[in-house]
């Protein structure tokens, strides 16, 4: 069986992340593992006056998420009646980062979903600060489903990738598994935030890769910011999933948040596979 990994706060996001998973996933053997992270400051604070007397803090906070974990375990399988998936629970209290690092490393994990914005609801991006945590630090690919995005069969991919991009050195394996899986149409959009001359374009960008032997076609935008380029693509191009590597902090922050300019923000309300 395949061994995913859920990430949830209970949050609606985190809940819709976890339907499109197994829509996407459903004639897939997949297990699931679904975590839910209570770091200390959090757990000592905001639920110490909840705690049942005679309990430590430390079991209440257990039980409620073991309960919760339940509950969303039996509303997937009434949404997915038929889904041949396994479901396994875990709640840790520990560092966010550490405890997502040591189930990936026990469990196998080879694909993280989780929810763009979880609780904290911010409004100028799409992403939550948990989801940030998680793009920075884990070093798995991950699917990131936006805000109220139901799954929709995947047919055809963008993966976007900029020319410094060393790709016969990268790890495309969750890319190759879904478009194996789904054999989407893929377009590979190149983009060069310099205004660069057409010549220096790279015909053959996939070659030396494990994607060499898929049909794609290439596409090119320069000179424009990496948020405009791909929302302008996705504006004329009806494409159901993002597939980009991230590679610098500094990048991540730029391409997520862009300039002071609020245009220049990643705005595309696409599932996003972050490569790793």
């Amino acid at each position: 069986m395949k061994p995913i990994l859920f990430l949830t706060d209970f949050s609606e996001n985190a809940f819709n992340a976890m339907q499109y998973a197994v829509a996407m996933l459903s004639d897939t053997k997949c297990k699931f593992h679904i975590l839910t992270v209570e770091e200390p400051s959090n757990y000592l604070t905001g639920r110490l006056l909840s705690a049942t007397p005679g309990s430590s803090i430390y079991d209440t906070v257990f039980k409620e998420n073991k309960e919760k974990q339940l509950e969303l375990i039996d509303n997937l399988q009434k949404s997915f009646p038929k889904n041949q998936h396994s479901f396994e629970t875990h709640v840790k209290f520990s560092d966010f980062e550490n405890s997502i690092k040591e189930i990936i490393e026990q469990e196998k994990i080879e694909l993280l979903f989780m929810g763009a914005t979880g609780t904290s609801n911010l409004e100028e991006s799409l992403f939550g600060s948990s989801t940030l945590r998680v793009i920075n630090n884990v070093p798995i690919s991950t699917l990131v489903v936006p805000k109220n995005y139901t799954y929709q069969p995947i047919k055809a991919v963008l993966f976007s990738e900029h020319k410094e991009d060393d790709l016969p050195s990268k790890p495309l394996d969750s890319l190759r598994f879904i478009l194996k899986k789904f054999e989407p149409a893929l377009h590979v959009l190149q983009i060069n935030e310099a205004d660069e001359d057409k010549n220096a374009e790279t015909e053959n960008i996939l070659e030396n890769t494990s994607l060499q032997f898929l049909s794609y076609k290439m596409h090119y935008l320069n000179g424009i910011p990496t948020p405009q380029a791909i929302q302008a693509f996705t504006q004329l191009f009806d494409v159901q999933l993002h597939a980009l590597f991230l590679k610098k902090e500094s990048f991540i922050e730029r391409f997520i948040y862009g300039s002071k300019n609020a245009g220049h923000r990643y705005k595309t309300n696409l599932p996003l596979l972050i490569l790793k």
